[in-house]
């Protein structure tokens, strides 16, 4: 009867964790892809002095390697004169010949994708986002593993005492608290996203922690296995896929709406387990349902992929000073495919 009741408050633990990250960090990335808020910059085809060359009236270069202006079939070249003529009587103008605020913006914003373009400073911040990644996860294969050394007492804590059964609970929340509060542009690029960083790492290790201890330590080893090799297999086709007609970083929408019917059935679900609403309301198989998590989140994980990649093929990409919030979501893709793979070998070997 205790291990039933185990497995049950589990299983609401991991479907609320995954519908808790489903809603911050998904509509967060929705919000990112359409208004740019996270600073995701929109790459153009065009070079500035190219768009600077027209907007003036240009209309080329000439033979002679100067600016030409075109009218009909005829092409003058411009000469400015050497000494202009100066009226002594006028004044010179505060604003004229000075570039607009909106402009100097616009320009800097077109300098900044085109220099991130470059494949030494996007490879800077691929290995940045990576190697926090990998702490991370090593972060949490620790907590997993502390978890079960102990089984009975640190899992039999948390199931049965008042402050035992808080403690995944307030994890999941902080670490939640955490995500959202790295999402806002001064945060990610301030000193204050390290302990953000930390915080989200330890309260979502804990929570993972706690849900693996209910399986059997074979069946977390083979998430984990299987987990791995799905994310492999979905980093290998996001770096390979260069096509501009299927650009992964434009699924923020979609991938946002599949989020949020996700987030309502699985809240649902919750509430029939403590009997807040009747059983059987809406139909459930528990199989099809993690087995839809594992795939929504590898779809998310290829999105994330590629707004971190970036690339002349990719419409949208994350700011160079976004490496920590790009590992958070990456590892809370990777977190949430790996609960829904154990929950569906769990229901199989246990």
């Amino acid at each position: 009867m205790r291990k039933r009741s185990a497995v049950v408050l589990a299983a609401a633990l991991s479907s609320l964790c995954g519908r808790v990250e489903c809603t911050s960090c998904r509509l967060a990335a929705a919000s990112a892809s359409t208004s740019h808020v996270r600073g995701i910059r929109s790459i153009r085809s065009q070079s500035l002095p190219y768009i600077i060359n027209i907007n003036r009236g240009g209309g080329g270069l000439s033979d002679t390697s100067r600016q030409a202006w075109s009218t009909g079939s005829n092409t003058y070249d411009y000469r400015p004169s050497k000494s202009p003529r100066k009226n002594p009587y006028s004044r010179p103008s505060p604003t004229l010949g000075v570039p607009s605020e909106k402009g100097l913006e616009d320009a800097t914003k077109e300098q900044f994708a085109e220099a991130f373009l470059r494949r030494e400073d996007r490879q800077r911040f691929i290995s940045r986002v990576y190697a926090i990644l990998s702490g991370q996860l090593l972060v949490t294969a620790a907590a997993v593993h502390l978890f079960h050394l102990n089984p009975g007492g640190i899992r039999d804590w948390m199931m049965y005492t008042q402050v035992g059964r808080r403690i995944p609970l307030i994890g999941l929340a902080v670490s939640t608290i955490a995500y959202m509060l790295t999402l806002s542009p001064n945060n990610a690029q301030s000193s204050i996203k390290w302990p953000l960083l930390i915080i989200f790492t330890l309260g979502e290790s804990v929570a993972v922690g706690f849900i693996s201890s209910i399986y059997a330590y074979s069946t977390v080893i083979k998430a984990a296995l299987t987990t791995a090799v799905a994310t492999g297999s979905i980093t290998a086709y996001t770096l390979l896929q260069k096509n501009p007609q299927y650009d992964l970083s434009q699924w923020g929408r979609a991938l946002s709406g599949l989020s949020v019917a996700f987030l309502l059935y699985g809240l649902i679900h919750v509430l029939e387990i403590f009997g807040i609403v009747p059983r059987g309301f809406l139909p459930y198989t528990e199989a099809l349902y993690c087995m839809f998590g594992a795939g929504l989140f590898s779809l998310y994980l290829a999105h994330h992929t590629r707004l971190i990649v970036g690339g002349k093929s990719a419409k949208y990409q994350m700011n160079e000073k976004d490496y920590v919030l790009g590992a958070m979501s990456l590892y809370s893709d990777i977190v949430n495919i790996f609960i829904y793979i154990l929950r569906i070998l769990g229901d199989v070997d246990d």
